[in-house]
This record gives structure tokens, sequence and C-alpha cells, in this order.
């Protein structure tokens, strides 16, 4: 098991998908990499509950068996299963997955996209908040802004958003302007922050696409399946038009199969 994981660090993949693979492995043991795979393949298990196995497996083959990359395509079966969405968001295995990935990495990012799927904000909205945007409302803490259109907005935060608020300021305790600065002292641009979700799409077969957006329709989608109100989530997500907010009400494909699988 430690060869393997050198191998993996030697391939540049980040510490946490390597403790993932090797979670994967060590479940699957001393049995068959092929047969334990399929017996794990079903057309009732959602995709992104069997893409990390897959690629787990995949890699095991290449760095541990000696197998090419053509080789393990070859013999690894194809992945049947349910799509993760119908919409573009995340699956809850792919969102916890995607927050130990984002875990590892460097600031202001890092809290930017741990944030993201906790308030449901535009990134560009994100990355232009100042300092003394984060503030309370009634007692509430949360970022008070100009948003799309000129429009001032309040964002609560969940108990989750405000511990990562926390860890962030107490490393970050200087008075910039930019709550999430660049290291030229401006904030930080969508752009890079882009690069970060591409880059941990291209490093994880779990994720068919990876962005900004993606996670504000993750937002919105676990906040409707949590009782949310179609207006309420109107105004967290800065809709002017409630039509626009009524998209999210189509379901996901794990919506679906909840709905049937006890018939």
């Amino acid at each position: 098991m430690s060869s393997f994981r050198e191998k993996l660090k030697g391939k540049g993949l980040s510490q946490n998908t390597v403790e993932s693979y090797s979670k994967v492995i060590k479940q699957m043991g001393r049995r068959d990499p092929i047969r334990w795979l399929n017996e794990k393949i079903d057309q009732s298990t959602p995709i992104g509950t069997v893409l990390p196995f897959r690629s787990a497996v995949k890699h095991y083959l290449i760095a541990v068996k000696g197998f090419s990359v053509e080789e393990a395509e070859e013999v690894l079966p194809k992945c049947a299963g349910l799509p993760c969405r119908l919409r573009d968001s995340l699956s809850e295995e792919q969102l916890d997955f995607y927050k130990q990935e984002v875990a590892g990495l460097s600031e202001p990012v890092r809290t930017i996209l741990l944030l993201l799927p906790e308030t449901g904000m535009r990134i560009s909205e994100i990355c232009m908040l100042r300092r003394s945007e984060y503030s309370k409302r009634q007692n509430i803490r949360g970022f008070i802004f100009r948003g799309k259109r000129n429009k001032q907005r309040f964002i609560p935060l969940n108990g989750r958003a405000q511990e990562i608020m926390e860890v962030y300021l107490e490393q970050h305790p200087q008075e910039d302007e930019w709550l999430f600065p660049s290291y030229k002292g401006k904030s930080v641009t969508p752009a890079n922050v882009r690069r970060y979700t591409r880059r941990i799409a291209s490093d994880n077969d779990i994720f068919e696409d990876l962005s900004p957006h993606i996670l504000r329709h993750t937002f919105a989608t676990r906040a409707l399946r949590n009782g949310t109100d179609l207006k309420t989530l109107q105004v967290l997500l800065g809709h002017s038009d409630i039509q626009t907010t009524a998209r999210y009400l189509h379901p996901d494909a794990e919506a679906l199969f909840d709905a049937i699988k006890d018939l």
C-alpha cells in the first residue's frame, strides 16, 4: 500500500486524492480488481459513487500491476449506473470528495471554493467582497454587498460557512480592503478560481465537469431538497425573475431514484 501511495504522489496527485484512492484499494483487499469493481457497478448505483472506485482501480493497475493506460482502459468495465444529475449540480458523494480536494488548497482560493456551495453566490460576487461587507444583520452573520444590477443583497452564513470564515480570518487578520486579496493586493479574480476547479475536475474522474456555476447550482438544489421555498431561494440567489429560480424545481437523477427505489 505504501508503494501505491508513493507512486500516486509521484504522479502529482493531491494528498486528498491519494488518501481517497488508497482507501478504495484497502477496501478491495486481495480480491481480483476487475471482479471486485464489477461487483461494485450496478444499475442502481449513482455514477458519482462508481467513478472514484473505477479511477482508483485504474491507478492501481498502472502503478502496481504494470499496466499501460491503454491496457487498463481495455480491461476495466464501463461504468453503468444512474447519472449523478439531470441538471448540473454535484451529488452528495461528489460534494464530499470536492471538499476534501479543496481543503488542501492555498488561500484565499480554498475559502472561496468552500464557501461557494454553502452560499450559492456568483463567483464574481464573492471575489469582489470587501472586508467591510462581512457583517451582521439582525445579529446574523453574513455578507452585505451590492450584486448584479447594483442591487443590495444579504447572504446569511450557515454554521459551516461561519466556521470556514472564522478559520480564514484567524489566519489572515490583516486589514486589506478586499476580503479575498491576491498576492498583488487586488481582489482575487474569478479566472484564477476557475483554474482550480478545472484542475480538480481534470485530476479526478468523479467529476464530469466542475465550475463555480455548478457549485451555485449545487447550493440551489440542496436548498430546495431541504425545504427552502422558491421565493426565499430567489432572494438568496439574487435572481430578478422567479422563473429563473424555477429551473431548479426540476429534480435531479438522485431525487428521481429516491422517489421510486422502494416501490
